[in-house]
């Protein structure tokens, strides 16, 4: 019980800091006759997301330290799982696209993959801070929010799983703003592979290997979806 009521506060925290940030951070500004643009902007909301990841890694850091020692340990056998999983996340995204689409079709609804290529934009100021914020800080903070905070609060590998992909889920929907059906569509992808990963966590209990398993998917998702198909 005691373990359970510190996941809830640590995930609870969490969600605070990031809504806080995220959500109010530009109304705050705002209120101050301050509206950044351009690369003041670029700037300030790479250190938004600093703050964030530095808040985050903190509220976990005996799980994110543990999950770093581990990793080193075993390196290469680490990597490795990270790459099979990496590929297993590829496989399930092709699977599920291929899915939604065809049932989404007859309604119009066609789905993307959304992966960036980050190797052929040019490099400028603007990309760097953006890719480490898109590569870095949004994976850290999505694998240590979902797989690392739901699974603190629930020792069911299943339970921990749908509930972290749903809860995901539901605010990527939320993030759309439009019908119900368009945002169901889009948000079942999402959901499932942060469910995959929470479930990967709960396998191995080490978060650092989540970590590079979806920094993985987001930075070089974009090759083999075009290798494969």
């Amino acid at each position: 019980m005691k373990n359970n009521m510190k996941g809830i506060i640590q995930l609870a925290l969490s969600i605070l800091i990031f809504i806080l940030f995220h959500f109010f951070c530009w109304k705050v500004l705002g209120l101050f006759g301050f509206y950044p643009e351009g690369m003041i902007y670029e700037i300030m909301n790479f250190i938004k997301y600093t703050l964030i990841t530095v808040i985050v890694f903190v509220i976990y850091y005996g799980n994110i330290k543990h999950g770093q020692s581990r990793f080193n340990k075993t390196l290469l056998n680490n990597i490795i799982y990270s790459v099979a999983c990496f590929v297993f996340l590829i496989i399930i995204t092709i699977i599920l696209h291929e899915v939604l689409n065809y049932i989404g079709s007859s309604r119009g609804i066609k789905i993307g993959y959304n992966f960036t290529n980050y190797f052929n934009q040019k490099f400028t100021l603007s990309f760097a801070l953006n890719l480490i914020i898109e590569c870095i800080f949004i994976p850290f903070l999505l694998c240590v929010v979902f797989p690392l905070g739901f699974s603190n609060i629930f020792k069911r590998s299943g339970t921990a799983s749908i509930l972290s992909g749903l809860t995901y889920g539901v605010i990527v929907a939320i993030s759309y703003n439009s019908s119900f059906e368009y945002a169901l569509y889009h948000a079942l992808t999402p959901a499932a592979v942060i469910m995959l990963l929470t479930y990967l966590y709960k396998t191995n209990q080490n978060i650092a290997s989540v970590i590079v398993t979806y920094i993985m998917y987001v930075l070089i998702g974009v090759f083999a979806i075009n290798y494969i198909l």
